[in-house]
């Protein structure tokens, strides 16, 4: 199937509206009975469901996102999809966050530095010495 009309730029061409309707009628053929889907605009970006007409007005005002050529949210099974559309991913980077990556890089700076409030407060408190390390200091 020719999605080539995802790109085009032009939401009131018909090839455009032609291309929704054969997207439409795909999700229902591969969603029977279903009354939401997964809206692939670029606002919903497939995160939210939609009722089916819903997703046919979206993609008009908003667009498709142009990236989804494979169509595997909405039941095409990528074995069956053209292999020139698949992407290949190797190298998957897990989601770290920033935070944490920041307070990583904190600690192996200053390894005894504490990240903990309730130690940072203990720190106010001076730490008694004895009289001769006080001489020694003094020295």
């Amino acid at each position: 199937m020719d999605r080539r009309w995802i790109q085009n730029p032009n939401r009131c061409a018909d090839e455009y509206l032609d291309g929704i309707e054969d997207f439409i009628e795909f999700a229902r053929r591969h969603n029977p009975g279903a009354t939401r889907i997964r809206c692939p605009c670029r606002r919903c970006n497939n995160t939210l469901w939609e009722t089916i007409e819903n997703v046919g007005f979206h993609l008009v005002r908003n667009g498709m996102i142009e990236t989804y050529s494979i169509w595997n949210l909405h039941g095409e099974q990528l074995e069956h999809a053209s292999s020139s559309n698949a992407t290949r991913v190797d190298n998957v980077q897990p989601i770290v966050d920033a935070n944490d990556q920041v307070m990583d890089i904190i600690q192996d700076v200053f390894p005894f530095a504490s990240t903990n409030m309730n130690q940072e407060e203990q720190d106010d408190v001076p730490t008694p010495i004895d009289s001769a390390e006080f001489e020694q200091y003094e020295k």
